[in-house]
């Protein structure tokens, strides 16, 4: 269970983005939240804007009914150790060697860095989930923001610098689902 100031906080923060960017998004902390994060576009912390919440999946049947209803309107379902996502940094630790992703892709993926990696036990680095699906429902890369407030991203090339995405990541073997946007 969540505090009334983080439930209000977060709702604060998915009302200040588009609709069509958080419409997978829910509206407010359900109960069977396991995890969740934001940073507002009205309020810029990073060079990045975002959403993510991660629930449970109760049983076989669920998991199955939601990776048919995302996989429907995916643009991109790859596996969380495709070397085309490329990763949106959206903290200061480092990934591992080699892990931004491969910008010469005929179609390079972008999500967020939240999505598949996770802290490494108090380390200043993160680490690659393995074996996690991604299904990407929309991207692009475009200045959608129009801030001059962001960060100007120096690990992606310009063609790639702003954007967004937004999708799921399922997690089979924890039963976990976490819908995501990133906006950078």
């Amino acid at each position: 269970m969540n505090s009334p100031e983080d439930q209000a906080n977060y709702i604060k923060c998915y009302n200040s983005f588009d609709s069509k960017l958080i419409d997978i998004i829910p509206n407010k902390i359900p109960n069977s939240f396991v995890s969740y994060g934001y940073s507002s576009p009205k309020y810029f912390f990073y060079d990045y804007a975002g959403m993510h919440i991660t629930t449970k999946i109760s049983d076989e049947d669920e998991y199955n009914k939601l990776r048919e209803k995302y996989s429907e309107k995916a643009k991109a379902i790859k596996n969380s150790s495709d070397k085309c996502l490329i990763i949106i940094t959206t903290s200061d630790n480092e990934l591992e060697e080699g892990v931004q992703g491969n910008f010469n892709c005929e179609q390079p993926i972008p999500i967020p860095q939240y999505a598949i990696f996770k802290p490494d036990g108090g380390k200043n680095n993160i680490n690659r989930i393995k074996n996690l699906e991604i299904i990407v429902l929309d991207f692009q890369f475009t200045d959608i923001l129009n801030s001059a407030d962001l960060t100007e991203r120096k690990n992606l090339p310009e063609e790639l610098s702003k954007g967004y995405s937004k999708g799921v990541t399922i997690n089979k073997n924890n039963m976990t689902i976490q819908k995501w946007v990133v906006v950078w």
